[in-house]
């Protein structure tokens, strides 16, 4: 008989790396640029960016140093992969904005386009409170095929199916300080 105190877990570790620092910082310049281009001629106008935590927390920060506009920032806890899970388990809204965003222009900031379940949620949400105009901004989006009719405005990388972590994308909340996008091995770990 085993001692579950004496049993090794495996920890899972960082694999192949898909995306350098470097390229994640000239990309999201490149990104502030293009949203910079589609904001811009809206002159007195505020752009209101809805942040869905906590994986876009190092994104968010690095994309809204790059904007010359006038921003406001409001935050969604939003969770559909929880603690261990490397696979969906259902939107959650753990924390709503505290922004009036009636006739505002919204950007939705997230890390990852996955199945699209939990954007079109928020998108849903937000839309039901009279938004000017809603967009998203993802720093990923996976190569897959998705059932929800809805695709980002805005698109960092795309990527191959694989659980990743980094630059703010974590596994049971470990690896978000991670400056790469790599590839989680948990078998290996």
């Amino acid at each position: 008989m085993t001692d579950c105190c004496t049993q090794k877990s495996k920890m899972p570790r960082l694999g192949e790396v898909l995306i350098s620092r470097d390229r994640i910082a000239e990309r999201v310049k490149a990104l502030a640029d293009e949203i910079c281009h589609c904001y811009g001629g809206q002159e007195n106008s505020e752009l209101v960016i809805v942040a869905l935590m906590t994986g876009s927390l190092v994104f968010l920060a690095d994309l809204i140093r790059q904007l010359p506009l006038r921003v406001r920032v409001a935050i969604m806890v939003v969770s559909n992969y929880p603690g261990r899970s490397t696979s969906a388990e259902g939107v959650r809204i753990n924390y709503d904005i505290q922004e009036n965003i009636a006739g505002k222009d919204v950007l939705v900031v997230d890390d990852i386009f996955d199945t699209g379940q939990t954007l079109r949620a928020v998108v849903d949400l937000l839309e039901k409170r009279g938004v000017r105009t809603i967009r998203i901004c993802v720093l990923l989006k996976k190569l897959i095929a998705r059932s929800e009719n809805l695709q980002p405005d805005f698109v960092g990388f795309e990527i191959p199916n694989k659980f990743v972590v980094g630059y703010g994308l974590d596994y049971d909340n470990l690896f978000r300080n991670h400056p790469e996008i790599a590839v989680l091995d948990i078998e290996h770990g």
